[in-house]
């Protein structure tokens, strides 16, 4: 092909255009200069709004996160795990069947299916085959027996074992297992969440050993982090350098290095946020975070499942067996100011029995009505218009500043209130074994509504039981039994219905506040807590999620496995 003739045209066309801008005036040359640099950056502009509007942002990987914590763990084993310190060490290291998703309902983890037969009594669960040891060992049925195993051995000593009491396990295959239950539990697949131990690594341990074994320390399980280093000062644990485990069965987690470091107390907890050595921090009292003064993007928070409520109990005063002596009682307290005060907002007002109930009874506070409800009641009357209370309580800074805003209200309509404070052990052994009060403020944890059978069943009113208030009524207990035993969700919904009216009705205790999690960080990590927190633990129930560094790519061009393939190469 002859191209001499294009390389003829080429130069004609460079000459004349030569011959053109030397023609141009000055002013003409700067005119054409800057509308050429304005059309250059006017494309390139274009081009960046164009290619942004497209483009996806995504969690890449890398970073760490550095947390503190009060108190040194013991027991890093799901078995045995009793503190909070055990349990957030359990949570990153163990993995389960299965596991809570961001709105408290119960997904997957290990599990491939769980398949519930016909009559609810039986569990079929096929494990994934990708579900793997932090040593590399494949996750099988066996690990699963035998951690189950190992809780219902009354000599192991576990705290969860009154939890898989009647439960039987038949082993299908190494990937495949059974659950027999004797009768319906609706929440079984809750206790699902349970991490599995690495029989291989146990199994020729005795009883006796269980509970002293190195692996109580140096845990290794199959969940989102792996124990890469422990540090010590004087032979305890202060330092656990833990990083992403790569083959974990949702994914390897975004954040590579979790470091979580123990201190004594809140004081050196403080101070070591203070001077930078950690970023992250919990379980500090809300008035605490005034002193750090940070900024409120910085402060996390999720409900918990405490319930605080003041307990009656009619045996030992018999003007509060009168339901509008006890409703009047409830009408003066104003819940807000306590959430306000003494929460300083960190918390949820409540006025029915389980915290995350989203349909809440409307709260009325009016001491007008409180006072005309008493000044109305004939043994209110017959006290000669007085009425005097005593309110117990444990002897913490928080329960005793509730407490003295309660008698403060109960003051306003002419209650006369007495304060009894015991130390908590005091507290757990004097007043609550033997029911010896008129009225207490207390905790209780309900994580869900089958819970209050524990704690309102008339079954329970004795030690051990937890029916505090000795509160007797046969619509109430079959209401409870429903929501403990059926699987028709209907039928589950329409019993806690029934169980708030009565409550509302007959004000057996009053339903004050829950508290929230309160999450402390400083640092640029994106952390996703669950709506509602079961423990504190729970704010490392979505840490797979959790991401430091983040990266624009077009949608077609980005595969998460490929992606996590390669990262997992160069690491």
């Amino acid at each position: 092909m002859d191209i001499s003739q294009y390389q003829k045209q080429w130069s004609n066309l460079k000459l004349n255009t030569t011959k053109l801008y030397k023609s141009l005036s000055p002013e003409r040359v700067i005119i054409l200069w800057v509308l050429s640099i304005a059309s250059v950056i006017f494309f390139f502009s274009a081009l960046i709004i164009y290619n942004s509007r497209f483009l996806i942002t995504t969690p890449i990987y890398g970073g760490e996160v550095r947390e503190g914590i009060i108190g040194t763990p013991r027991f890093i084993n799901p078995v045995l795990a009793i503190s909070d310190q055990d349990r957030d060490l359990t949570s990153l290291i163990y993995a389960g069947i299965t596991k809570k998703d961001s709105q408290g309902r119960t997904s997957l983890d290990m599990a491939q299916t769980v398949v519930e037969s016909d009559d609810n009594l039986k569990y079929t669960i096929t494990l994934r085959k990708d579900a793997e040891f932090h040593d590399g060992k494949q996750v099988t049925s066996d690990d699963v027996i035998y951690t189950v195993g190992l809780i219902q051995n009354p000599a192991t000593k576990s705290p969860y074992r009154v939890k898989w009491e009647g439960i039987t396990i038949e082993k299908i295959s190494d990937t495949e297992l059974r659950f027999l239950l004797k009768k319906p539990f609706p929440l079984f697949m809750d206790i699902l969440t349970l991490g599995i131990l690495p029989k291989h690594l146990w199994k020729n341990l005795s009883d006796e050993q269980i509970s002293l074994s190195d692996y109580n320390l140096h845990a290794i399980g199959s969940g989102p982090y792996s124990i890469k280093k422990i540090t010590t000062d004087s032979g305890i644990p202060n330092t656990f350098t833990l990083t992403a485990h790569t083959k974990y069965t949702l994914g390897r987690p975004y954040v590579d290095t979790i470091i979580i470091s123990t201190y004594q107390n809140e004081k050196y907890l403080l101070k070591a946020y203070e001077d930078g050595d950690i970023d992250r921090i919990y379980g500090i009292s809300s008035e605490k975070i005034k002193a750090l003064k940070i900024s409120s993007t910085s402060i996390y928070t999720s409900l918990l499942p405490r319930t605080f409520a003041v307990f009656f109990n009619p045996n030992k005063s018999q003007i509060l067996s009168d339901k509008s002596v006890r409703s009047a009682l409830q009408m003066s307290i104003n819940k807000q100011a306590i959430v306000d005060e003494v929460l300083n907002k960190y918390g949820k007002v409540i006025n029915d029995p389980y915290p995350f109930d989203e349909d809440v009874t409307e709260s009325i506070y009016n001491v007008e009505q409180a006072r005309a409800l008493l000044a109305e009641n004939k043994l209110f009357k017959k006290a000669s218009s007085t009425l005097e209370i005593t309110l117990a309580t444990a002897n913490t800074d928080e329960m005793k500043k509730v407490a003295e805003m309660i008698k403060a209200d109960w003051g306003k309509i002419g209650v006369t209130t007495s304060l009894a404070i015991y130390e908590v052990s005091d507290l757990n052994q004097s007043i609550i074994k033997e029911r010896d009060f008129q009225a207490l403020l207390f905790g209780t944890i309900t994580q869900t509504p089958s819970d209050l059978y524990a704690f309102w069943h008339s079954s329970q009113r004795s030690y051990p039981g937890l029916n505090i208030s000795n509160y007797v009524s046969k619509n109430l207990d079959t209401n409870l039994e429903t929501l403990r035993t059926s699987k028709d969700e209907l039928a589950r919904i329409s019993a806690y219905q029934d169980v708030k009216k009565e409550f509302s009705e007959e004000v057996p205790g009053i339903f004050l506040f829950a508290p929230s999690l309160i999450y402390i960080t400083n640092d640029k990590v994106t952390s996703s807590l669950p709506r509602y927190s079961f423990d504190n633990s729970s704010r490392f129930t979505l840490i797979e999620s959790w991401y430091r560094y983040t990266d624009k790519v077009w949608p077609k061009t980005y595969h998460k496995p490929l992606t996590t393939l390669l990262q997992n190469i160069i690491h």
